[in-house]
């Protein structure tokens, strides 16, 4: 059993009547029961304590109802869904110059005009997704319009890609960011690196897991003060060389790199190098419900004023490094260096700036954390990764994605090391994918509806797509030996796997499907049963024809969180198996167990010294892998309810014949 699809209930369907003798629910309409916020209350001393813990650190749980109170403002939203492509500008210009560092330091004049190349790209690419939020207003990330205008294979290639890029989204930022500290302080964090970095990610996953607007107030501030100081850097840089005191790096060290001709391989590398500035712009369009109303144009404004920031950041900081004479280092970044030079020294302003460069590098993470959960939620609802990724949590945050991600991304981590060099090979290989894919599905889109002002909408996403694909060659051909044909290996073995999972969830919906013609007969022999169901489906008819051997009370219990769903399966149910109570417990917390619990406690105590039966559906998985993908909230409610007084658990298994 389940709760149903999220959604809320018509305000004039509730009806705040107490049943009798209950203080945890209440009633709104013939058979619907409403879950009590006190279906939450702890009941020992230890649970109260454990519950209080709770409560400080991740909030107090939240209602369906308070859904659109968690939604972001585009100040919140910038923090949050912006953090990973603004922080690229620490690291961006300095892969750019490492990669022509091996041709020698006379190569790097090179460094603008990649930038300026990078910089319109970026531009082409923010203009198209503006394109894709206005004909989604509802959120229309890569797999979304992959899959509704290319089919569900180029849906899924674009959320492989994706989520592959959001777990190195985590890896490399968090990684960058160690890096910016370990500039500021040598040696600090010599031989613990890898450690700091799980330990960083460990918090921002912390963070998420209370809600995304409390992540928003809370990454607001270090991306607002690491944009505060690249702007000042900026703006001091420029002020000094007009005023004919140019910023002039000294006494760095060159790191060793492997000594190669300048070529078009080379050039082709660094410009992938630098396209890093890109990453993480795909997450505004993705994250468009997250926003407050109106959604779309609020969207819309967030990744223009994204666009710009990122422009002027990223050009500032490539043509103050040419014109300090900075150089790769092995020791410190290439903004550490800026820094230094241009405030004059290791003064309060450095410090501020590598602060906040490792604040926003870290909290970078925080926009694949905004985006990582939501698409394997559009995933498990389209049934192709495993269904617990669906369901929010108390905060309304995707709960299982979040962690997901994060121990994906420490283990990245710890396999490579946690060095930046090491990891941008393999990173912006998926995004660019992903982004290709969405600004074909665009194209076909507009084709296909003929809108007014389609034509140019068309030649908008065209030429996004076009210059994309070109990145994503350029990256294929230019990184392929240096790592990234591990990620052409990793994005195909994700489409197969989730196609595995949806075909196990095909086949058992095929098994266990009801026609809806036909009518459950009455019961033979009777005895008293509870069956907690979730759907009308095979097993569940299974196990309530066995309940009506038992009994002539049977009960169906349902709790959902969609009032709607409830009153489909309601009418549903009156016409295919007449003669068994069907109750709807309503739970807008989103809670299973515990409304259940609750239920079954009344139950108990309405037929006093009598003892209750509750039988559970249980669907038979037939090897190991699909023990994972089923019967998780059976095995949750049975270990709820075992040890209860006057409750008897039993499980009616079902698997149809081979």
């Amino acid at each position: 059993m389940q709760p149903g699809k999220p959604g809320r209930r018509p305000a004039d369907r509730r009806v705040a009547v107490r049943r009798p003798g209950s203080r945890y629910f209440r009633t709104a309409g013939e058979g619907v029961v409403v879950a009590r916020r006190a279906v939450f209350e702890p009941r020992g001393d230890i649970e109260r304590a454990l519950a209080r813990l709770r409560r400080v650190a991740m909030g107090r749980p939240l209602s369906n109802d308070e859904e659109s109170t968690e939604r972001l403002s585009k100040v919140k939203a910038l923090a949050v869904f912006s953090s990973d492509n603004l922080s690229s500008v620490a690291y961006a210009t300095d892969a750019i110059m490492f990669t022509l560092l091996a041709a020698g330091t006379g190569t790097f004049g090179f460094a603008l005009p990649i930038a300026v190349l990078i910089t319109l790209l970026l531009g082409l690419i923010v203009v198209s997704y503006r394109q894709t939020i206005r004909a989604y207003p509802s959120g229309g990330g890569s797999y979304v319009v992959a899959k509704q205008n290319l089919g569900s294979t180029a849906g899924l290639i674009a959320a492989a890609a994706l989520l592959t890029d959001y777990v190195l989204t985590v890896a490399v930022s968090v990684a960058a960011g160690i890096a910016a500290i370990s500039s500021a302080f040598p040696g600090v964090l010599d031989g613990v690196r890898v450690e700091v970095a799980a330990l960083s990610i460990v918090a921002v996953m912390l963070v998420n897991l209370r809600g995304v607007r409390d992540s928003g107030s809370i990454f607001a501030v270090p991306t607002y003060l690491f944009v505060a100081s690249m702007l000042v850097l900026i703006g001091v840089g420029v002020a000094r060389v007009v005023l004919g005191i140019p910023p002039t790096v000294a006494g760095v060290q060159a790191a060793g790199v492997p000594a190669q001709s300048l070529g078009a391989l080379l050039l082709m590398r660094a410009f992938a190098d630098g396209c890093t500035a890109i990453t993480g712009v795909e997450a505004v369009s993705n994250g468009v419900p997250a926003f407050q109303h109106p959604e779309a144009p609020n969207a819309r404004r967030t990744l223009a004023a994204m666009a710009i920031l990122v422009g002027v950041m990223f050009l500032g900081t490539t043509w103050l490094a040419a014109v300090a004479g900075a150089v790769p280092s092995d020791r410190e970044t290439i903004l550490s260096e800026l820094g230094r030079s241009v405030f004059g020294g290791m003064g309060a302003p450095y410090y501020v700036l590598q602060l906040s460069t490792m604040g926003i590098l870290i909290l970078a993470a925080n926009t694949a954390f905004a985006d990582f959960p939501r698409l394997s939620s559009l995933l498990a609802r389209d049934g192709f990764m495993p269904s617990r990724f669906a369901f929010r949590g108390e905060r309304l945050a995707f709960s299982t994605g979040i962690v997901a991600l994060a121990a994906l991304a420490i283990l990245v981590l710890a396999a490579f090391g946690g060095r930046v060099e090491a990891l941008i090979p393999l990173y912006a290989v998926g995004v660019f994918t992903s982004i290709t894919l969405s600004q074909l599905g665009m194209v076909r889109h507009w084709w296909l509806g003929r809108q007014p002002g389609w034509r140019v909408s068309m030649v908008v996403n065209g030429a996004g797509a076009t210059a994309t694909a070109v990145v994503s060659l350029v990256f294929a051909v230019a990184k392929f030996a240096l790592g990234a044909w591990l990620i052409v290996i990793v994005i195909p073995l994700l489409v197969v796997g989730m196609r595995l999972i949806a075909w196990r969830y095909g086949r058992r919906r095929v098994e266990t499907a009801v026609r809806t013609e036909l009518v459950v007969g009455p019961p033979h022999r009777s005895q008293r049963v509870i069956v907690p169901i979730a759907d009308i489906t095979r097993d569940v008819i299974h196990a309530l024809t066995f309940a009506r051997t038992m009994s002539d009370e049977v009960i169906a219990v349902h709790v959902t969180d969609d009032a709607e769903h409830a009153a489909d399966l309601r009418a549903r149910f009156k016409r295919q198996l007449p003669g068994v109570s069907l109750v709807i417990v309503e739970s807008p917390y989103r809670e299973l167990v515990a409304p259940l619990v609750r239920y079954l406690e009344d139950a108990v105590a309405a037929a006093g010294e009598n003892v209750v039966i509750v039988l559970l559906p249980e669907y038979v998985p037939r090897n190991r892998i699909e023990q994972f993908l089923y019967n998780d909230n059976g095995r949750r409610i049975r270990e709820a309810l075992l040890g209860k007084p006057h409750v008897l658990v039993a499980e009616v298994p079902y698997r149809r014949a081979a």
